[in-house]
């Protein structure tokens, strides 16, 4: 993650994937917080930059080699391989796929282009690593909004149990820190990525209410429903009328 906020550095990206969620869980702690791990560095940006030779070349300077399309690799030693997936927007906007830029293959996922259009959240990290030393580095990830939209989109596209499990990290943390959420619009909004993202949250209840077994959950799973029913707007329900204007008509 270092590397990769060094090697991006003035590009309009985001950090997304595990590290985003283990970050979220610090800017915003709750009580059942516990750490994510994740393996690689996965990084959400436009296409330009992420097909573009500035990036790539910066990735190499710092001892990366580019795979497949979107995935760079460098030997850590002892500690193993680091790795960095450079990811963009969906086209689709509803599920991942594969789409090729400038004669390179990438992973497309749905709600980035809304992370991507939102203010980002400026995390400065203190890691401290297995030798002891410390790096010190700023990142930009989606604000919690962005990121709760990201992972039920991720999970309707791959029904990885570690996206539920991701998922109900989330969810904690909008129930602990709502009142300090300014933006937050799933209450309200039912249409574009939001509207996805709600669909994909009330098929995970259904699931529930039918007493699916769910892989992942790291709570009860009718407290993981309650919190998607009191935070977000159930797309088959109509929204309420507003106030009705001076001849009768909703205004």
């Amino acid at each position: 993650m270092a590397d990769l906020a060094a090697a991006a550095h003035g590009s309009n990206y985001r950090v997304i994937g595990g590290h985003r969620v283990h970050l979220l869980g610090r800017v915003y702690p709750t009580a059942e917080q516990s750490a994510r791990v994740t393996a690689d560095a996965d990084a959400g940006m436009d296409p330009v930059v992420a097909a573009g030779s500035d990036l790539h070349e910066a990735l190499v300077q710092r001892g990366y080699r580019r795979g497949r399309g979107n995935h760079y690799e460098a030997s850590s030693g002892s500690e193993g391989t680091l790795a960095v997936d450079l990811l963009v927007p969906s086209t689709s906007g509803r599920r991942w796929e594969r789409v090729e830029h400038n004669g390179r293959g990438f992973d497309a996922i749905p709600g980035l282009q809304l992370a991507l259009s939102s203010e980002p959240l400026e995390v400065r990290v203190h890691a401290r690593l297995t030798t002891d030393d410390t790096v010190v580095f700023d990142v930009p990830v989606p604000d919690l909004e962005a990121a709760v939209v990201l992972k039920a989109l991720a999970w309707r596209s791959r029904l990885a149990a570690k996206d539920v499990g991701d998922r109900c990290a989330l969810m904690t943390i909008v129930f602990e820190h709502r009142n300090d959420l300014a933006g937050w619009k799933l209450d309200t909004v039912r249409k574009g990525s939001r509207g996805d993202a709600a669909r994909a949250l009330y098929d995970l209840v259904a699931m529930i209410d039918r007493h699916q077994q769910i892989e992942g959950l790291t709570m009860v799973p009718a407290r993981l429903a309650a919190l998607i029913r009191r935070y977000v707007a159930d797309p088959a329900t109509p929204p309420a009328p507003g106030p009705l204007g001076p001849y009768g008509s909703n205004t």
